[in-house]
């Protein structure tokens, strides 16, 4: 076994020990060097609720800064699922703008709208901002008109702040995912 295979292994192991401290540390090195867990098998991990918590979170951050955009469908499902932990699922929409997945930017904004989490509400405030889309700017301004209280409506006021202008003259067309 190839010395790299080896440390994969490990870094995978730390990830699945469900200590918050060890998975994310692990998660942080799996980015750092992005041969040495395959996507999917972190994707697997993410989705899956027989894994603990912290390991669930660590795989959705790693799946979402390597960029892994064909596990995008399955995390706005699991954006979507409501009896998963606000903690998991606001990491989820993290990980869906870092990886510019416009593909979930309706379940964003109606997440935005609904959810009951502020740490949810505030992570799709961040992913829509980061997703960039035309869609995403109507969606942020329709959150902003039903006049939010606190740390949302100042976090929907910089987002759109950060859209600006740069977004305008493309017709609300939402790039192909």
């Amino acid at each position: 076994m190839k010395s790299e295979q080896l440390h994969g292994i490990r870094l995978l192991m730390r990830l699945l020990t469900g200590d918050p401290v060890d998975a994310m540390e692990a998660a942080k090195e799996i980015i750092s060097h992005e041969e040495a867990v395959a996507p999917v098998l972190l994707l697997e991990v993410a989705v899956n609720r027989k894994y603990k918590l912290w390991s669930r979170v660590a795989a959705v951050y790693s799946v979402g800064l390597l960029g892994f955009r064909r596990g995008g469908a399955a995390l706005t499902e699991l954006l979507a699922a409501h009896t998963e932990s606000a903690v998991l699922r606001s990491h989820v929409a993290e990980a869906l703008g870092n990886m510019g997945y416009s593909g979930a930017v309706e379940m964003l904004g109606d997440t935005l709208g609904s959810d009951r989490s502020k740490l949810v509400k505030k992570s799709c405030v961040y992913a829509l901002s980061q997703i960039r889309s035309p869609r995403s700017k109507v969606l942020l301004e329709r959150a902003q008109a039903e006049n939010p209280k606190g740390e949302i409506a100042k976090d929907i006021s910089v987002a759109l702040e950060r859209l600006g202008s740069g977004l305008s003259g493309q017709g609300g067309m939402v790039p192909p995912a």
